[in-house]
């Protein structure tokens, strides 16, 4: 790849990095990981890399920029109180954007998409407090486990407090659209659509998988959208999947899925479901 002139534009209240379109991966992976606390680092361009990047706590990256990850075992993870602005992130053999047990970060306007595990994941007990906003993440496939794997965005796996997920899409990912596994605490999502999920012969296909058997989650769905999925064992636009919280969908529409919707224990306020 061809290296580019690296300029910093330093000030002395902020710290802006501003970043060439075509600059080295060694360069743009050692800026973002060495940025301290209060930084903006501003990125634009594709940038072709083949390690994860570490995104320290209190960073800022924004784009319009694409990082394709080329295998790395994982794309961007970041710290606390992390702003992560209009990227978008490929080829990751692995989670796109793996927020674990980290607090406070945000996600907003980017992209995940072609990647071999789920496209933006919140996971781990201390992940607290995280928005995931106005993003995309799609056609994330895992051909070793034909689907068992990569969903579009979730919160699993003891996931902690305050985390949010909303004005986002999810579609023709291999498993779920979203999948709330043994999360550790309610998530709220907004204004989300799910669709065409369940891509590969594994692949459960839920537009919004609720939960797992052992949780007592009281999820919250609001306005969001669930059409066309389809899936083994699952298949549905909205399913508890053993989870025995009481969820809320309030105005929530599910049409045109496989399956009829899994809502054991739901609480329903105008909505429109698959029943």
């Amino acid at each position: 790849m061809t290296n580019t002139k690296l300029t910093k534009h330093l000030c002395l209240a902020a710290t802006a990095i501003v970043l060439g379109s075509t600059l080295a991966h060694a360069d743009i992976v050692s800026t973002i990981q060495g940025a301290k606390s209060g930084t903006t680092v501003n990125v634009s361009g594709t940038y072709s890399i083949s390690v994860r990047i570490n995104v320290p706590s209190g960073v800022t990256v924004t784009g319009p920029a694409t990082f394709n990850f080329n295998g790395a075992s994982a794309g961007f993870v970041p710290g606390s109180n992390v702003h992560l602005n209009q990227l978008t992130v490929t080829g990751v053999n692995g989670v796109g954007i793996y927020i674990y047990g980290t607090s406070g970060s945000v996600i907003n306007s980017c992209v995940a998409e072609g990647n071999q595990n789920t496209g933006i994941q919140i996971q781990a007990s201390g992940a607290n407090n995280n928005t995931i906003q106005y993003c995309q993440s799609y056609n994330n496939i895992d051909t070793a486990t034909q689907g068992q794997n990569a969903d579009g965005i979730t919160c699993k796996f003891g996931a902690g407090t305050g985390n949010v997920i909303k004005n986002c899409i999810m579609h023709d990912n291999a498993d779920d659209g979203s999948d709330l596994w043994q999360a550790g605490a309610p998530v709220t999502f907004t204004s989300c659509q799910a669709y065409s999920n369940g891509k590969l012969s594994q692949g459960n296909g839920n537009g919004f998988k609720m939960g797992a058997s052992g949780d007592h989650n009281a999820h919250s769905y609001t306005s969001c959208i669930s059409h066309n999925n389809s899936g083994v064992n699952g298949g549905s636009g909205f399913n508890q999947n053993g989870n025995t919280g009481a969820v809320h969908l309030t105005t929530c529409h599910s049409y045109s899925n496989q399956n009829k919707d899994v809502l054991n224990n739901c609480v329903l306020s105008n909505c429109t479901m698959q029943q």
